[in-house]
């Protein structure tokens, strides 16, 4: 045997060796056991280490959700390129690491579930207006009413100014403001 029949020889037997090291690696990995790490940079090593973390970050409100990781994705398998075809920036994804856990997160214009029912009152161009979401919160405006902020008693222009007029659904909001049916002008 000659010297390019031991080269083809060993390098079939390398191949085939890496092949079951990679096969063994999926077949845990798709068990949802941890790989085994073996120490070949680039080679066998796991980009991802832990699971990660997946939230939705809501702007109006700065509540964060966390979201269901999605079935099927090998994600200790999963590098930069990858994340970023399943999770795109575009869309408002945005990837960070706590330690050897990666946090994706969707940053997304509104308020969470829990606040959007939720109202409060407000004052606009000196009117009481009706604001989605709590107190304090960058909801959209509903409506302004022909309410006078002015002509409301000092406990409720107390409460308005404070933020502290805040309602967990319009119902309330709007038995609330027939109380206040008396100050309308």
């Amino acid at each position: 045997m000659g010297d390019v029949s031991r080269r083809f020889i060993f390098i079939g037997l390398v191949i085939f060796l890496l092949g079951g090291l990679v096969a063994f690696q999926e077949a845990r990995v798709s068990t949802g056991q941890r790989p085994v790490i073996l120490r070949v940079p680039g080679l066998l090593e796991p980009r991802v280490l832990e699971e990660p973390r997946l939230e939705r970050y809501y702007r109006d409100c700065g509540h964060r959700e966390p979201i269901p990781l999605p079935a099927g994705i090998k994600w200790n398998w999963a590098g930069n390129e990858e994340l970023s075809i399943l999770f795109p920036p575009p869309e408002g994804w945005r990837i960070t690491r706590e330690g050897e856990r990666l946090v994706i997160t969707q940053e997304v214009d509104g308020l969470c579930p829990a606040d959007a029912p939720k109202r409060h009152l407000a004052v606009k161009d000196g009117l009481v207006a009706i604001y989605q979401g709590p107190a304090g919160s960058l909801g959209p405006l509903m409506r302004v009413t022909n309410l006078k902020f002015t002509s409301l008693p000092p406990s409720w222009r107390e409460k308005i100014e404070n933020g502290q007029a805040e309602f967990n659904s319009e119902q309330e909001v709007l038995e609330a403001l027939d109380s206040l049916d008396e100050f309308r002008p």
